[in-house]
């Protein structure tokens, strides 16, 4: 099996067994990795201070986080070195929104 093969099934993996999460919810989780939030009129825009920004579309505090913007963010933090991928998907799994 190759490179992207191996990357595709695992992004495949993480996005069947992952639960939905409230963006509500997700934004707590940012800021308590100290990310600081500035929404503007079309996005939602999160700034470390030693980290750089992750930005996202905007959302409701209901609605739940696409799938693609759980997995961009996985990879994000873990190559940041701020979370690794295993405890992302740990802290998804305890997230309180139902499936």
């Amino acid at each position: 099996m190759n490179g992207l093969t191996r990357k595709r099934r695992m992004r495949e993996r993480f996005m069947k067994k992952s639960k939905s999460i409230a963006y509500a919810e997700f934004r707590q989780f940012l800021q308590e990795l100290g990310y600081k939030e500035k929404p503007t009129k079309s996005s939602q825009i999160f700034h470390h201070p030693k980290e750089g920004l992750i930005l996202f579309r905007r959302y409701r505090d209901n609605e739940k986080v696409d799938a693609r913007d759980l997995l961009s963010t996985r990879k994000f933090l873990d190559l940041r070195g701020l979370l690794n991928e295993a405890d992302f998907d740990k802290f998804i799994q305890r997230a309180s929104t139902p499936a």
